[in-house]
């Protein structure tokens, strides 16, 4: 971390504040519209850390060999409840979506999504937060085979399919260079199958600090909660450190935004009036149910 890169933490101390903070570096001259660079993760307790389900699953084991263990199982077992996964990140998706301990965290393209979700639990005793990530500096620093990727299809931003394009390259690349007469021997990285395979070259923990990175990528629409909280998921080569840890040493590619706790419910009353709330996030009964206690719950 350098002077010039401090940490930018800031507190919004009201509603308009907040609002400023959370539509800043929006302008993108290049296209002529406002669209923003950032992904945004609200916390209710600003002291909470990035940290991956899989991480907290593993914790002081150093059994990271559970991860492909994990997603092998699932896909057998969950086989009659869930479509075929058209890939190994299809999958990877699933399980992140249904609570299977995973090197992903759930993030946002609305950052009055990701201010819901600091302020929904209404406690007053603690400070809530939105990190606010910007993940087109971040892919800047990806490997190659997602390089070209994004470049290929001239965006920013990834999804489950450029996913698998990219491990197919992947796979193309290092299996010519493996073999003698220079072709590739048939195989498939993205087959759900040969997940221990994948993990061992690509996903396995790497102490070089130079070959690890951080990226964001779109999941598929499995149901109307995905839609409705415009949702995106960060993946980290190595799971074995916190997000925040991680970002630490990259202040230039984020921001904090500290909510005040006594000013939780005004905020969350002025996202509710603005139809983001828990019955719109959650589509179902459980997110109706708890929209309705929040919305008539008695203040003190």
């Amino acid at each position: 971390m350098t002077a010039d890169h401090e940490p930018s933490v800031h507190r919004a101390e009201t509603w308009t504040q907040l609002q400023e903070l959370l539509s800043q570096e929006m302008w993108m001259p290049e296209i002529e519209r406002h669209r923003s660079p950032y992904v945004f993760r609200g916390v209710a307790d600003e002291a909470f850390t990035l940290e991956t389900s899989i991480e907290r699953f593993v914790g002081d084991s150093g059994q990271w060999s559970l991860e492909p263990l994990l997603l092998r199982n699932f896909v057998q077992y969950a086989a009659d409840e869930i479509d075929e996964p058209r890939s190994i990140w299809h999958l990877l998706a699933i399980a992140q979506h249904y609570g299977l301990p995973t090197r992903l965290l759930d993030w946002s393209f609305s950052p009055l999504v990701a201010a819901y979700f600091a302020t929904h639990t209404g406690d007053t005793a603690y400070d809530g937060a939105i990190w606010a990530v910007d993940y087109q500096k971040l892919h800047a620093d990806l490997p190659d085979y997602y390089q070209e990727v994004l470049e290929m299809t001239e965006t920013n931003m990834l999804d489950v399919h450029l996913l698998s394009n990219a491990t197919l390259e992947y796979e193309l690349r290092e299996d010519r260079e493996g073999s003698a007469d220079g072709h590739a021997p048939i195989r498939d990285l993205n087959d759900v199958s040969r997940v221990n395979e994948l993990w061992q070259e690509l996903w396995a923990p790497d102490d070089d600090p130079d070959d690890q990175y951080a990226m964001f990528f779109r999941p598929p629409a499995i149901d109307d909660r995905i839609v409705n909280q415009s949702a995106v998921f960060s993946f980290q080569s190595d799971p074995r450190v916190a997000f925040d840890e991680w970002l630490a040493e990259r202040p230039e590619c984020y921001r904090k935004i500290v909510i005040p706790g006594e000013r939780k419910l005004e905020f969350r009353d002025k996202l509710d009036q603005m139809n983001v709330n828990h019955r719109t996030l959650f589509p179902d009964l459980e997110g109706l149910t708890t929209w309705l206690k929040q919305y008539y719950q008695p203040q003190e």
